[in-house]
């Protein structure tokens, strides 16, 4: 597909100091700088600051205040967080603290206790005194005492370690690669194509967005389609190890090349579509969108006694081909470790499932299935029991019930369905409707109609990734859980498998149905 670009203001410029050999300049502090900040902007580190600016406390610093920084930053091209280091200077220090002149009446003894050393560490460091007796008006060397070079050690040790942390390289312009099987050659796009599109399309409209805070990115789209030739010829580009993000791509054997490629030029990636458990494994530049629900069943039943461990919980078993057996034995075994009571009832009887509803407490029925006859099964024979106003009934579903909003959006409501999902497209947000008039005004038609909204998943994607490396750089991975991100459809939070891995998304929605036609997700 054509190149395409977008060039704004940039924000940040990548620079690299040497403090042996710079030069220094003032800077007044703004509203909102602190320390840290500036050591960013100037990349050095803290210590090097306090350092030119004798008495200064890192945590007290005032807008309005003047400071030493280095006096110019130089761009750094091509410089990745292994390789761009800050130099530390050699700590200097007098061989001795001070000098001392002998006053009248002053033995070495009184003379050591008045500066906290040993009598033998003030004779080691004047020798006369082995022969000669103390005289009034002799100037003696004052050697440092035990605690001042512990505490001149742990110093020195710091900043060796602070020198070994690499500096933060900021990019002023991010380049980012899309490769998705956009089946640029087809005559009539495909849902797929148009799927693979969406995702391009919502990932630009995150780049608009984000250009209004100084962003500034390149994007560059790749038809993963095209042939073997032509992703290998891509991925020979020499302009290709200078990205900062990759997006993509779909087919396996695809994936496992960029992955390494992505590593070994220290460039982000992220999977969009791929739910393999085992894709992270050994590639630690690695991001997956999508985990397997198998992965996230334990978080569904810690959130589920959250907000139901006082409720009457009811198992009904749906004897249906889309019965999940796995998830409810796992479920039923998670609740009885964490000591909380339920019932269990089949379809088939429904007295049995009346017998086991109570007019106490709220009812949550929780089916085995989740396929869309199951659904409608469940809801037509509990109208059928003819339950009163004392019955409060709740259903507890799947993912898939999202998909019935259409259809069954009054019985939704009228039994406050509620169900798990990794994603949701909330059409009542304000934020989802202006997205999808944005859309419409950008490319002139709707998003494909399906689970997930891929044009949605593109903003996400590009939004909370392009955001986290405008803001942090190349210490991006280190700092994924230090900014906040409102998603729009996908929710992030991004955990590492094993210490040698990439990242997993374990984020999880809870979406419940009101009675009053309204809709939560938490």
């Amino acid at each position: 597909m054509k190149k395409i670009s977008f060039l704004f203001v940039a924000l940040l410029v990548a620079t690299m100091i040497n403090a042996q050999t710079v030069a220094t300049q003032k800077h007044v502090i703004q509203s909102g700088e602190t320390l840290y900040s500036l050591a960013r902007q100037y990349q050095v580190t803290v210590a090097y600051l306090l350092e030119l600016n004798p008495g200064l406390q890192a945590d007290v610093v005032m807008a309005g205040q003047t400071i030493n920084v280095p006096a110019k930053a130089q761009q750094t091209v091509g410089a990745t967080a292994q390789t761009a280091q800050y130099q530390v200077s050699e700590a200097v220090r007098p061989k001795y603290k001070t000098k001392h002149e002998v006053q009248k009446k002053e033995t070495i003894y009184s003379i050591s206790r008045q500066y906290g050393i040993t009598a033998t560490q003030l004779i080691e460091a004047n020798p006369s005194l082995k022969d000669e007796k103390l005289k009034k008006g002799a100037v003696l060397n004052i050697p440092y005492s035990e605690e001042e070079n512990r505490a001149f050690a742990a110093q020195q040790k710091a900043k060796e370690e602070e020198a070994k942390k690499p500096v933060v390289q900021m990019y002023s312009t991010i380049k980012v690669a899309v490769i998705l099987p956009f089946a640029s050659a087809e005559t009539k796009m495909s849902v797929e194509s148009q799927k693979m599109t969406n995702i391009y399309q919502g990932f630009l409209l995150a780049v608009d967005s984000l250009k209004q805070s100084g962003c500034s990115v390149e994007v560059f789209a790749y038809d993963e389609s095209a042939g073997e030739y032509a992703f290998t010829n891509m991925l020979n580009k020499p302009s290709m190890k200078d990205l900062q993000l990759i997006v993509g791509p779909v087919r396996s054997n695809h994936i496992t090349t960029v992955a390494k490629f992505a590593h070994d030029n220290n460039i982000v990636h992220v999977v969009p579509l791929s739910d393999e458990y085992s894709l992270v494994n050994g590639n630690p530049s690695l991001f997956q969108v999508n985990l397997p629900y198998s992965q996230l069943y334990s978080q569904v039943y810690n959130r589920f006694v959250v907000n139901h461990r006082a409720d009457n919980i009811v198992f009904v078993n749906m004897n249906d081909s889309g019965d999940n057996m796995t998830y409810i034995s796992e479920f039923k075994k998670a609740l009885n470790d964490m000591g909380i009571q339920f019932k269990s009832a089949d379809i088939a009887d429904m007295n049995g499932v009346r017998e086991a509803l109570s007019t106490g407490q709220n009812n949550i029925i929780v089916p085995s299935s989740d396929a869309v006859g199951a659904f409608e099964n469940l809801y037509k024979r509990i109208d059928g029991l003819n339950l009163g106003a004392e019955y409060a009934v709740q259903f507890f579903g799947f993912p898939k019930w999202q998909t019935f909003h259409t259809k069954y959006q009054k019985t939704l409501g009228k039994y406050r369905c509620q169900f798990f999902t990794s994603f949701y497209s909330n059409n009542e947000s304000w934020r989802t409707q202006q997205f999808n008039s944005r859309f419409r005004r950008w490319f002139n038609q709707d998003q494909h109609k399906s689970y997930p909204r891929y044009g949605e998943m593109g903003y996400d994607i590009g939004a909370y990734f392009l955001k986290g490396l405008n803001d942090y750089g190349s210490a991006f991975y280190e700092n994924i859980h230090n900014y906040a991100y409102t998603s729009l459809e996908f929710p992030f939070n991004f955990e590492k498998k094993s210490a040698d891995s990439g990242y997993q998304n374990r984020a999880l929605y809870i979406v419940t149905y009101r009675a009053d036609g309204s809709v939560a997700v938490r």
